[in-house]
């Protein structure tokens, strides 16, 4: 029997999420709120690999998160203000935002130090944002490594930029629709990486070498917020790939971890 864990390593944006309609601060990020889901699997122990300001915001995502099974001694407070992120709700779950929503603070100044770049060669899987100052570096660490890289490219359309990048890539996760579909499955033709394109409540397609997964998003009663719903997946899906490199296990897998989240409010 297999006892082993599975070194998940997500890095690097902490925010606290500000619901200003319910009145509500939740820690978020996609990098928290992928560990936040993915530290629920037995299988798996999960690394934050990120920072956070000295100020409240810093210290009330630190309260939040120290209470999960997730390992902090990678979790770093900067002198600076922590990000935030103001989300408004429609009527039915979805999110918008206004203007000026979003604020840095020191997650975008982010940077690695050795004791980072060993625990990445360490990890079995790695998962990060397009939007991560250390992508590159990280990207970099990946080549002379051999854990599984996934990144969330979210709901950018730069393809052409994006082409030469998607090769160093093992999992490349985007929310998208039937063009984003049709554009991965000519990359994914010529390509050894796992195209995954969530596609809110009509489920997800994967592309693996040119081959066509779907599966559909499984249903909950009411919607209570879709914020962390693509990092929730993400957690569900990498967690099962680690253990299986099975692609449609891990679509299932991910649809559930989705599906517990939308019911409530914030990304974990």
């Amino acid at each position: 029997m297999n006892n082993r864990k599975y070194r998940i390593v997500s890095a690097n944006c902490a925010c606290v999420d500000v619901f200003p309609q319910e009145n509500k601060l939740c820690a978020g990020g996609e990098s928290l709120n992928f560990c936040g889901n993915i530290c629920q699997d037995s299988d798996v122990e999960c690394f934050f690999l990120g920072a956070v300001g000295n100020d409240v915001y810093g210290n009330f995502i630190i309260d939040k998160v120290k209470k999960y099974p997730i390992n902090l001694d990678y979790l770093y407070v900067k002198e600076g203000a922590t990000a935030n992120h103001i989300i408004h709700h429609t009527d039915n779950g979805d999110r918008y935002f206004k203007e000026n929503a979003w604020s840095g603070g020191v997650f975008e100044s982010f940077s690695l130090e050795e004791r980072d770049i060993s625990l990445l060669k360490s990890a079995d899987a790695v998962h990060t944002t397009l939007s991560s100052p250390v992508l590159g570096d990280i990207v970099k660490c990946r080549k002379s490594s051999d854990f599984i890289l996934a990144v969330d490219f979210n709901d950018g359309r730069s393809f052409d930029a994006w082409e030469k990048l998607a090769g160093d890539i093992d999992i490349f996760f985007i929310s998208g629709d039937d063009a984003v579909i049709d554009r991965l499955t000519e990359w994914s033709n010529r390509s050894d990486t796992v195209f995954v394109i969530t596609l809110a409540e009509r489920g997800s397609t994967a592309l693996y070498r040119g081959v066509r997964y779907d599966c559909p998003a499984e249903s909950v009663d009411k919607v209570i917020d879709t914020t962390g719903a693509g990092d929730s997946y993400q957690a569900g899906f990498v967690a099962s790939y680690c253990k299986s490199r099975d692609i449609m296990s891990a679509m299932k897998n991910g649809s559930l971890f989705a599906a517990r989240n939308i019911v409530r409010l914030g990304g974990f």
